[in-house]
């Protein structure tokens, strides 16, 4: 029954408009001979019947009269070719196509021919010859090739701005024509169960789906607003989501983009979050793909990248890799969006330290407010990590230095080492109040062995120098200032001095007054944090030491201050003090001291105008005043807001005097020898070479210091002779500068013959 040609069909044709036969003939045809079948049909006809010709004309949009056509064929008295009418039964459905093409079939057409192109009811044509061949057989139809359609009408919501045929005549007149095989309609009209495939776009979504067949996205994505601007934009492009893209320039590289539209929730926004998820495997920073892939709605699309790192276990493989991506992602949000992923990481009292970052004030805070909860080796070991300035700030500083006596240099490093973890942790160590008390006996002040600020800066070339004064610079941050100078490129000179007794401004700025350089600067910042309403700090409404992040961010942008004026050869030196330091744990102890005096306590009670007392041991006397040397404080004067000064503790009286130069950057140092033998006989040691001219040299070992022998002008031999066997690194000091590292191990004299033997 199936023929291969149209040629045939024309045939067919000629044969039937010549025979007696006065029923209407079935041609029967698909997509790929449709054109050419209805092209033979005008070579016999003058005219083809059109189905759309019967939809009422005012609209357009209502059913075509099939009755009035099919008595037009039944009356006429020229024969007729009908198309279209195939493809409108087929789009009504199984049963009315079934009941026309019955009522068509037996119709007896007593004045001419008809001959019906008929697509999409192959099925029904094929029935009425398998029910009865005899009477319906080849006289009747004929199928032309394969006879199959693969037709899609996609009903289009009428509210939706996207292309579509307006109208059933309209679509009739398309599918008439022979235009393709893909059709979308807008109609009022209603198509239940129909033997042609049928899509419903009734949301713009839909309508991005015609237009991208495989697009990959849920609908969850976005909302009807955005899925509509999307599709207003696509129909405007062709279909081409590459060029809508491409219009707000995130079509090759959209990660790059993140700071521009991660903020905000305008439609750019959005469409941004589209074009990342749809370019998921361009994408280089592994927690912005993470993350893409676990979020399905764009309003979660923020908040997920602030959180879902609490879903990547720190003992995942992935865990390092996320943090470092999601950290370069999470510097572009601001402190109260961040605040909000804090308060979610304390669901892990324990954990939380291994989500946060530096990047925002508020994560420093909690990062420092952990501490006061946890601490030890291994959640100081990731500081590095999660706040580097903070561990900088717990860096070991030696006291190697010429203006501290040799036997005081262990002594001032403990007591600072230690004091800056009680400072941290929020607490006083017993021992080290036990401490502070020895020191506050009037035969035990070991700040009395020191020289003055004045005596020191007395010896500074003024010319060519810039002074700067960082109000309450306390000896805490010592460490802090020599790592952050390793990292920026400056050599550093530092020498410790006591400050005038009591610890007070009006009694210690004679340095700066007396500064006869043209270059000097006050800042009272540090001060005003401390113990001023301006610093926004209270140690009675928040008792943890967040203040120290902002005290960091201080010194940071001063040593950035100096470099860039030494970087710009504006001076060659550049020095930094303190009228005095502050005490932290004056503040923690509470206490203050029962019994009554002469005269008023100052400075948080501190110190007082000097009156007789027998009874306190622990102040010193100078200037006219008392201060007190241990935790205590006098009556009569409001408590710290934060840190105090006024005192003779250790950490109020010792103030650094700091110079700062351009450091030379072709000082190299390397091991002679990167294997260092050890036995009972032989304690193990290293040597360091270096072309540069070196003053003291020093290595660094686990925190503990080791002074170097000079052996020549070259050569440099280090006694380790606590160290075990094992793999080591040190840092490589000249004086106070940080000026290498190097990486040796010390292997035993059996080891290294058991090393052999096992080659």
């Amino acid at each position: 029954m199936s023929l291969p040609t149209a040629e045939y069909a024309a045939a067919a044709v000629v044969s039937y408009l010549s025979s007696k036969v006065n029923y209407p003939f079935f041609l029967v045809v698909g997509d790929e001979k449709y054109i050419e079948t209805k092209n033979c049909l005008f070579d016999r006809f003058s005219k083809l019947t059109r189905v759309s010709e019967f939809c009422a004309a005012q609209n357009g949009d209502k059913r075509p009269n099939v009755d009035r056509l099919m008595e037009d064929v039944r009356n006429s008295i020229e024969n007729t070719a009908v198309i279209g009418f195939g493809e409108y039964l087929a789009l009504c459905g199984q049963s009315i196509a079934q009941n026309r093409l019955s009522t068509l079939r037996d119709m007896v057409l007593p004045k001419s021919k008809s001959i019906f192109l008929l697509r999409g009811v192959q099925g029904i044509i094929r029935g009425f010859y398998n029910n009865d061949p005899h009477r319906f057989d080849n006289r009747r139809f004929l199928f032309v090739g394969n006879a199959t359609t693969d037709i899609v009408i996609t009903f289009v919501d009428a509210s939706l701005n996207l292309t579509a045929d307006n109208g059933i005549k309209s679509l009739l007149e398309r599918l008439e024509n022979g235009d393709g095989i893909h059709f979308a309609l807008k109609t009022n009209l209603t198509f239940d169960s129909p033997l042609l495939i049928v899509h419903r776009i009734i949301s713009a979504y839909d309508g991005i789906k015609a237009w991208i067949p495989l697009f990959s996205l849920s609908a969850e994505c976005g909302n009807d607003e955005q899925w509509s601007n999307l599709l207003t934009e696509l129909t405007s492009e062709d279909g081409d989501i590459e060029r809508v893209f491409g219009k707000y320039g995130f079509n090759n590289s959209p990660e790059s983009y993140f700071d521009v539209y991660i903020h905000g929730d305008e439609y750019k926004n959005w469409l941004y979050f589209i074009a990342l998820k749809l370019k998921l495997s361009t994408i280089n920073n592994n927690y912005l793909k993470f993350v893409l892939q676990n979020t399905g709605r764009f309003t979660d699309f923020a908040s997920n990248i602030l959180s879902k790192i609490l879903e990547v276990h720190y003992d995942d493989i992935n865990y390092d890799r996320m943090y470092v991506d999601r950290k370069k992602l999470v510097e572009k949000f601001s402190e109260p969006q961040v605040a909000s992923f804090v308060v979610e990481t304390r669901k892990k009292p324990r954990e939380r330290i291994y989500y946060l970052t530096d990047g925002t004030d508020v994560e420093k805070k909690e990062t420092i407010s952990y501490f006061s909860v946890f601490n030890g080796n291994e959640v100081y070991n990731l500081l590095k990590r999660v706040y580097p300035a903070l561990s900088q700030y717990l860096y070991h500083y030696d006291f190697n230095c010429e203006s501290v006596p040799g036997d005081l240099r262990a002594i001032l490093a403990d007591y600072f080492n230690s004091y800056k973890k009680q400072k941290l942790q929020n607490e006083i160590f017993p021992e080290f109040e036990e401490t502070v008390l020895s020191f506050a006996q009037p035969d035990n002040r070991i700040y009395n062995r020191l020289s003055s600020r004045n005596e020191i800066i007395d010896k500074i070339q003024q010319s060519g120098t810039f002074l700067y004064w960082l109000d309450a610079l306390g000896m805490e941050f010592l460490g802090f200032i020599q790592s952050k100078c390793a990292q920026m490129g400056l050599a550093l000179t530092i020498n410790i001095a006591r400050a005038e007794i009591p610890t007070i401004t009006s009694m210690n700025r004679d340095f700066y007054e007396n500064w006869q350089g043209e270059h000097k600067c006050h800042n009272i910042q540090l001060d005003d944090i401390k113990h001023k309403d301006s610093g926004g700090y209270d140690y009675r409404k928040s008792k943890l030491p967040i203040h120290l992040a902002r005290e960091l961010d201080i010194i940071t942008e001063m040593l950035e201050f100096a470099e860039t004026k030494l970087a710009l050869h504006q001076y060659d030196r550049f020095v930094i003090t303190s009228d005095h330091g502050a005490s932290r744990l004056a503040v923690i102890k509470e206490c203050e001291l029962k019994y009554e005096t002469n005269t008023k306590g100052e400075h948080s009670g501190r110190c007082c105008k000097y009156f007789e007392a027998d009874d306190l041991p622990n102040a010193a006397v100078e200037n006219d005043y008392l201060a007190l040397a241990d935790y205590g404080r006098f009556k009569g004067s409001r408590a710290a807001n934060v840190e105090v000064h006024g005192g003779a503790s250790l950490e109020e009286v010792l103030v650094p005097v700091i110079e700062l130069r351009l450091k030379d950057n072709s000082i190299r140092v390397q091991l002679v020898d990167t294997k260092v033998i050890s036995n009972f006989k032989k304690k193990p040691e290293i040597v360091l070479y270096s072309a540069n001219k070196l003053k003291a040299v020093s290595v660094v070992v686990k925190n503990k210091r080791y002074s170097a022998e000079k052996t020549d002008d070259n050569h440099f031999k280090i006694l380790l002779a606590d160290l075990r066997a094992g793999d080591y690194s040190a840092e490589v000091f000249d004086g106070d500068n940080l000026i290498g590292q190097v990486e040796f191990s010390i292997v035993s004299a059996s080891g290294t013959i058991n090393d052999s033997f096992d080659l």
